[in-house]
C-alpha cells in the first residue's frame, strides 16, 4: 500500500507501532467501511513490509527520545543499530510469523467478519522455515542517569507470572501502596518528606508477565541513597499499621479505575502507561489480557476478585513487594 493509499483507507492517520517489553503493538483505524481493506493494510504490514535503506534510515531519524518519567520505566539504553536492509529483512522475518500474530478488532462490525477475513489471508501465507540470520549480540547498557534533570528511585519486585493465583491481590496492594493521594507512597515520599511530586506503583510488563514497581521522581539530591533506606523503611512501617480502612480505600481507587475508567491503573500495560477507555486501548485491552493469561479481559470480575481480598493478604502482598524489591536509583543526567 502506498501511502497516499494507506492514508486513505485509515481517514488519514497512518498506522502506528510500539515496542514494548512483552510485544510489538500494530494499530490500524479504519471506517466500518473499510475493514476488509484495513485487513489488507495490517497484512501487508505484518507480512510484506517494504524495507530498504531510505525507510530504516528514516525511522531511525524518529526514534523518540525518553523523559524522565520513560526512561527510569525503560533503564536500557540500546546502543542506535544502523541496519542494511538484508539484516532488516532477516529480522522482520523472524518476528512477524502467524503463529505469533493475535488480531484484535473491535468497532461497529458484523461479529466474525473480521475473523473470516483475516483467516482467509493468513490461510494464504506461507510459513517458511525461521531465518537465522542477523542477531544483534550487542549487549545493552544500563543507564546510571536520568535523560531529564530528575533524579528517580525504582523500587522493582520480584517478578509475577501472568497466571499468578494471587494477581487480585497483588494489583489491589499496587493500589493500596502507590495509587491516589491516600496511598502509602504519597503519605511517604510526598506529604511525610516532601521529596517527590511524582510517584507511583506499578506493574510493569516483561516477556513472562510483570514486575511490581514503586517509581519515584524527586529533584537532585546528594542523599538519595539515604532517602532510599527511609522511603523503603517507612513504607513497610506504613504497611504494618494499615487498617480495614485502608483496604476500603484501595478497592474503592480499583473501582474507580475499573468500573468507571479514571486513569490511575497500575497496569501498565502500554510503553509508559496504563491503557485508557478509548475504543482503541480497550480493544487492546480485551486482546492482550487473553493473550498474557489466558483468559478474557474482565474488569468486573477482576474488581469482584480484589473485593474478596482480605486486609492480612493485602498486607502480605505489599509487604513481600517491598522487602524482595531491589532499589535502582537514575540519577539526574
Amino acid at each position: 500500500y502506498p501511502r497516499r493509499e494507506m492514508l486513505m483507507v485509515t481517514d488519514g492517520e497512518p498506522p502506528h507501532c510500539e515496542v514494548t517489553p512483552d510485544l510489538v503493538r500494530l494499530v490500524v483505524n479504519v471506517s466500518p467501511g473499510n475493514l476488509k481493506t484495513g485487513l489488507g493494510v495490517m497484512e501487508s504490514l505484518v507480512h510484506r513490509a517494504t524495507l530498504n535503506q531510505e525507510n530504516l534510515d528514516a525511522a531511525a531519524q524518529e526514534l523518540p527520545v525518553p523523559d524522565y518519567w520513560t526512561g527510569a520505566l525503560d533503564p536500557v539504553s540500546n546502543p542506535r543499530v544502523q541496519l542494511k536492509p538484508d539484516e532488516a529483512q532477516q529480522l522482520y522475518l523472524r518476528v512477524f510469523r502467524p503463529e505469533r500474530i493475535v488480531l484484535i478488532v473491535g468497532g461497529r462490525f458484523n461479529a466474525g467478519d473480521a475473523e473470516k477475513a483475516w483467516a482467509n489471508r493468513m490461510d494464504s501465507w506461507t510459513v517458511d522455515r525461521e531465518p537465522r540470520g542477523y542477531f544483534d549480540n550487542t549487549a545493552p547498557v544500563e543507564r546510571t542517569h536520568n535523560p531529564e534533570g530528575v533524579t528517580t528511585i525504582d523500587f522493582v519486585g520480584a517478578p509475577v507470572t501472568a497466571d499468578d493465583a494471587a494477581m487480585p491481590a497483588r494489583i489491589l496492594s499496587l493500589f493500596a501502596l502507590g495509587v491516589g493521594k491516600g496511598s502509602s507512597l504519597f503519605r511517604v515520599a510526598r506529604e511525610k518528606h516532601a521529596w517527590s511530586y511524582r510517584q507511583d506503583a506499578i506493574l510493569s510488563p516483561t516477556q513472562e508477565g510483570w514486575i511490581p514497581r514503586i517509581l519515584i521522581a524527586c529533584i537532585p539530591t546528594d542523599d538519595v541513597q539515604d532517602r532510599v533506606k527511609a522511603i523503603k523503611a517507612d513504607l513497610i512501617d506504613s504497611v504494618a499499621s494499615w487498617t480495614p480502612a485502608t483496604r476500603e480505600r484501595a478497592i474503592g481507587m480499583a473501582t474507580a479505575v475499573l468500573a468507571y475508567q479514571v486513569p490511575f491503573s497500575p497496569l501498565y500495560v502500554l510503553g509508559g502507561s496504563p491503557a485508557g477507555n478509548s475504543l482503541e486501548d480497550r480493544t487492546f485491552m480485551a486482546g492482550y489480557w487473553q493473550m498474557k493469561t489466558g483468559k478474557p479481559w474482565d474488569a468486573k470480575a477482576l474488581l469482584e476478585s480484589m473485593k474478596q481480598v482480605s486486609l492480612d493478604d493485602l498486607k502480605q502482598q505489599a509487604s513481600e513487594i517491598l522487602t524482595t524489591a531491589i532499589p535502582r536509583v537514575l540519577a539526574a543526567g
